[in-house]
């Protein structure tokens, strides 16, 4: 129940992680977005590292480490593509995909498999967050998957699904070899020099867009720390594929709160139908 109770708050960390950064958005360009809140996230662990000690570097974890990483690296520059090409209702429902491909990588990687029980309550939480994601306008339910013939974005998206269903394993051979907190902290640490020239390159006047906006992004690498950890310490109890079906379910936090909060009342019939599956789900995989 503990590990349950850490991805329930993962998800809701993540939900406000993306609420303040869809803000920070709408004044900063994505890649100085990026930079800040792995920057925040490293200068908020950092304390916590001299705390409990470093961690012995196995060659297991440095492997881990580079290919995680690198992963990670990809999938910024992928998700940044796929929404730029395309419109977000096809895009987006793509990445719930990401626990089904857990069913394959999770065995492949560490071993694990769901339980029956546990692989319905991922199936529902994945159909359910996908349905929220539809546009009613769009009359055909499949449109992401029929775009991805037509268009560049859902092919962008799909491997995005794809390769964080390698990285989330990752995470739990990482956690294996150090600990949750270091593991959180390296991976991001090193992600953070990577886009230091990717920052260069595309951003304009970097610094001074982080300094406009210093405390909403502060809050940005706040919500993504919370999230980072609890997902780390909630990998140790349950399934890397539970924990990311429950992470997944971030969307209903943010749905509810753009509808109460922003006045974003359009496509609530599919969102609030994809809450109720979604709640089912959850519920599934906590008596699994």
């Amino acid at each position: 129940m503990l590990g349950f109770l850490l991805a329930f708050g993962t998800a809701i960390s993540e939900a406000l992680k993306d609420i303040t950064s869809k803000f920070n958005l709408h004044h900063i360009d994505e890649y100085t977005a990026a930079f800040s809140m792995h920057l925040v996230q490293s200068i908020l662990l950092a304390p916590l590292i001299f705390y409990f000690g470093f961690e012995e570097l196995t060659p297991r974890f440095l492997w881990a480490l580079l290919a995680s990483s690198i992963l990670q690296l990809i999938v910024i520059l992928l998700y940044f593509k796929a929404i730029k090409r395309s419109e977000l209702s096809v895009t987006v429902p793509l990445i719930t995909l990401t626990p089904l491909f857990m069913l394959l990588t999770s065995p492949i990687l560490i071993g694990e498999f769901p339980s029956l029980l546990g692989i319905v309550g991922i199936i529902l939480i994945v159909v359910g967050t996908y349905i929220s994601n539809i546009s009613e306008d769009n009359k055909n339910f499949f449109a992401p998957f029929t775009m991805l013939v037509k268009e560049q974005g859902p092919r962008y998206m799909l491997l995005v699904a794809f390769i964080w269903s390698i990285t989330a394993n990752i995470d739990k051979i990482g956690v294996e070899e150090t600990s949750p907190v270091f593991w959180s902290f390296s991976k991001d640490f090193v992600i953070l020099f990577y886009l230091i020239p990717i920052l260069a390159v595309k951003s304009k006047k970097p610094l001074s867009q982080i300094n406009k906006r210093k405390w909403p992004l502060l809050l940005v690498g706040f919500f993504r720390s919370a999230s980072v950890l609890t997902q780390m310490f909630a990998i140790q109890f349950i399934l890397v594929a539970y924990v990311i079906s429950i992470k997944r379910a971030s969307s209903v936090f943010i749905i509810l709160f753009a509808f109460f909060y922003m006045n974003e009342r359009k496509n609530f019939r599919n969102r609030l139908i994809g809450i109720v599956i979604i709640l089912i789900g959850l519920f599934v995989i906590a008596i699994s």
